[in-house]
């Protein structure tokens, strides 16, 4: 029990470190539009990022759920947006986005770079 315990730990750790990794490459992308101030506020930001998708994601996709199913599941992203702009609001400095379309087209780009990331990786 204590090795699997160690896994799952060492692959919290590294999809931590994918999901920073994704958000640096998109503040590369985007600019000035979405700016860190440097490493911690990377990390911070994606700690942030993952216990709001732990503790809201589930709720805001419960209410948007209607809109997720009429879209045929393109609405995900502007609840990812949201999220991504809590996040901003959550971090103490350090993390800057311009405005909410902005969010919503960086949670886009995290998406794709997640998921590039995570295969290249082998995250589960």
């Amino acid at each position: 029990m204590g090795e699997r315990s160690e896994n799952r730990r060492g692959g919290l750790i590294v999809a931590w470190a994918v999901s920073g990794l994704s958000l640096y490459l998109t503040s590369l992308i985007l600019g000035s539009r979405m700016v860190f101030d440097g490493f911690w506020s990377i990390a911070l930001t994606a700690l942030a990022v993952g216990l709001l998708n732990f503790l809201l994601g589930p709720l805001l996709s419960l209410i948007t759920c209607p809109l997720i199913i009429l879209t045929l599941g393109l609405a995900r992203f502007l609840v990812s947006g949201l999220i991504l702009l809590m996040a901003s609001w959550w971090v103490p400095a350090g993390f800057h986005l311009a405005s909410f379309w902005w969010a919503v087209l960086a949670a886009v780009i995290v998406a794709v770079l997640n998921g590039a990331l995570e295969r290249v990786f082998g995250v589960r």
